[in-house]
């Protein structure tokens, strides 16, 4: 190979082009979590910032008008319900102890339920046939106690750096200003610069977006949903904290392999033990065909038909995600595995001659 100055150019070009972007991933390391979650937000809302922009003829102030919906709609809220659920973790935390340490192990509490027993008998056989022992009593305690450690220390981090939370919302809110008055600038910028023909980058960006709209729309909906719904469950159930349960359960509706369920079912079986088989029972239903059904409706029809990706792949993505980006794996993981998809499908056409 014949070392030419225009080669020599273009390896230093592209050797500091890759050094500067690594550089820059550095500064902005830090603050990937907002502005991932300002990206997400600023999307999503865009619509309603076009509205604005076209009825009050000014981006400013349409910007403004639109990061004081987030503000006062998505932001006081949260921070709001987060705090009331520390708060309910910190207060719940001895009482579930205090409970569970009455009993020797978790088979005994379940051996009143009719249809519990079965499920245990089955459970001791494969223990002696296969010469195994699983406490599930004192599995469900460390659970626990991992689970309240967790959200404690995350509360006290709430607390304790108060001022770092205030000014990771105001970096939110800023950011989000900005991306929706020089989003289409910004856009534009990024359109131009990715080095392919047209009707590839408005592939990309089409289904990249509609990714976006369908499954954080999709997911937050359900969780929002089932979250309500099971409040109103507990609430009738007379379970205590109705509220702590109502919030964990939005939590878990995220969580693409049992969902909303890995928190109400364990509640059925307390309800069965704690209220009697009428309430258990009917607390069951809703949870069956209330609770859990709504995952079924509202994912459809936010989603419908905006990602082709096989479930499958999205549950491993979404597991991966959690472990890679935290909390906002669960909307980075999929959009990362549909542009993939998309850059799949353009190499299939492109390379490969199929269609």
């Amino acid at each position: 190979m014949v070392i030419t100055p225009n080669l020599i150019s273009n390896l230093f070009f592209f050797l500091s082009l890759f050094f500067f972007l690594y550089l820059t991933y550095l500064i902005f390391e830090p603050f990937l979590d907002i502005l991932f979650l300002s990206f997400f937000v600023a999307v999503i809302l865009y619509p309603v910032y076009s509205f604005l922009h076209k009825k009050l003829s000014s981006d400013i102030i349409a910007a403004f008008v639109s990061t004081f919906i987030v503000l006062i709609f998505i932001i006081i809220p949260s921070v709001g319900l987060f705090l009331v659920f520390t708060n309910q973790v910190i207060e719940l935390y001895p009482v579930l102890v205090k409970n569970l340490s009455k009993f020797d192990s978790l088979e005994g509490l379940l051996a009143g339920i009719p249809f519990a027993k079965p499920v245990i008998d089955t459970l001791n056989q494969l223990q002696q046939r296969f010469n195994f022992s699983l406490d599930l009593g004192s599995l469900l305690k460390q659970f626990l106690s991992f689970l309240v450690n967790f959200l404690i220390a995350e509360g006290k981090a709430v607390f304790i750096n108060f001022t770092l939370v205030v000014v990771g919302i105001l970096f939110m809110l800023m950011t989000v200003f900005f991306l929706f008055k020089d989003g289409e600038k910004l856009y534009h910028r990024v359109y131009n610069l990715i080095p392919l023909p047209d009707r590839d980058k408005m592939y990309i960006i089409r289904s990249t977006y509609n990714a976006i709209q369908g499954v954080v729309l999709g997911s937050v909906f359900t969780a929002i949903a089932q979250g309500i719904l099971s409040f109103i469950g507990y609430y009738f159930a007379g379970v205590n904290y109705p509220l702590f349960w109502a919030i964990l359960t939005f939590f878990a509706a995220f969580i693409p392999i049992g969902g909303a369920s890995l928190v109400w079912v364990p509640i059925a079986i307390y309800l069965f033990f704690a209220k009697g088989w009428l309430v258990g029972l009917l607390f069951t239903l809703w949870g069956t065909f209330v609770i859990s059904t709504v995952d079924n409706i509202i994912k459809p029809i936010v989603i419908g038909e905006k990602t082709n990706i096989h479930p499958l792949i999205f549950i491993f993505a979404i597991l991966g995600g959690l472990k890679a980006f935290g909390f906002l794996g669960i909307f980075i993981a999929p959009i990362v595995i549909v542009i993939l998809d998309n850059l799949l499908n353009i190499y299939r056409e492109r390379y490969l001659h199929s269609v």
